[in-house]
């Protein structure tokens, strides 16, 4: 029976990350602190190889489904990479608790504007505007910045990438939310599992734990991505918004 809920739990989660462009850590690691009681380290990286799961699967799902394409999402997938190892190497240099406070205090002006968005859309005040241009020289740079932005917060405060990819790339207007919350699923596929790969070597993980919230992962993140695809855009806003503001007030309290 615990196992039954650990998988329930665990595509619940995964169905919310993976609707809202997360990795799902802001879900599976208090889940795993103060449900299943691991210890933080355990914690961390149990929730990293579950992630890697919500990451392959739901990225796939949303290629499958056209909702994006492996051209838009490989210039931040591979620009994390690095961008993440500068991020590391600059903890020692930089106080990671002040870039956590900016970090979250950009991801919570861009959840109030979501929510301001779907007040003014529920009051009839306001209407969808479409995306800026896509493709061209200009954008793929765009997208190297952003992933490596990504990539450097990621490695400077452990705030998974999604947090910062979705955010610039419709500020940006470099892509429509949809296309935003599909190319960051796939984008941090790549940086999830070398992740979960580092937290195995060193034997930071609970198989046990992991194995009934990844089964439940694997059903969440294709019902995630097909959720997003039959919402609308007025309806998907504020499931972002908050899964966002969850990850802004986790990097303020964490």
């Amino acid at each position: 029976m615990l196992v039954l809920g650990y998988a329930v739990l665990g595509a619940l989660a995964a169905s919310l990350a993976s609707m809202s462009g997360v990795g799902g850590g802001v879900f599976f690691v208090p889940i795993f602190l103060f449900i299943v009681g691991l210890e933080p380290n355990l914690a961390v990286g149990t929730s990293k190889l579950v992630v890697a799961v919500v990451s392959i699967i739901s990225g796939l799902t949303y290629l499958s489904q056209g909702s994006t394409s492996l051209k838009k999402a490989a210039p931040i997938m591979l620009s994390m990479l690095p961008g993440s190892i500068v991020g590391a190497y600059l903890v020692a240099y930089i106080d990671p608790e002040v870039l956590e406070v900016i970090l979250a205090a950009f991801i919570l002006y861009y959840s109030g504007r979501l929510f301001l968005r779907t007040y003014r859309e529920f009051r009839g005040l306001s209407n969808d505007k479409p995306a800026g241009p896509e493709g061209g020289r200009s954008n793929n740079v765009a997208m190297v910045a952003a992933g490596a932005l990504a990539g450097v917060f990621a490695g400077l405060t452990g705030t998974g990438g999604g947090a910062v990819i979705v955010p610039i790339l419709t500020t940006l207007r470099l892509a429509s939310l949809k296309e935003a919350v599909a190319t960051s699923m796939v984008s941090i596929s790549l940086g999830a599992v070398a992740s979960a790969s580092v937290h195995a070597a060193t034997g930071l993980i609970d198989y046990r734990t992991a194995l009934p919230f990844a089964s439940g992962a694997l059903a969440g993140s294709v019902v995630g991505p097909m959720l997003a695809k039959r919402m609308s855009v007025r309806a998907l806003r504020p499931v972002v918004a908050v899964v966002l503001s969850l990850v802004a007030l986790r990097l303020l309290f964490s």
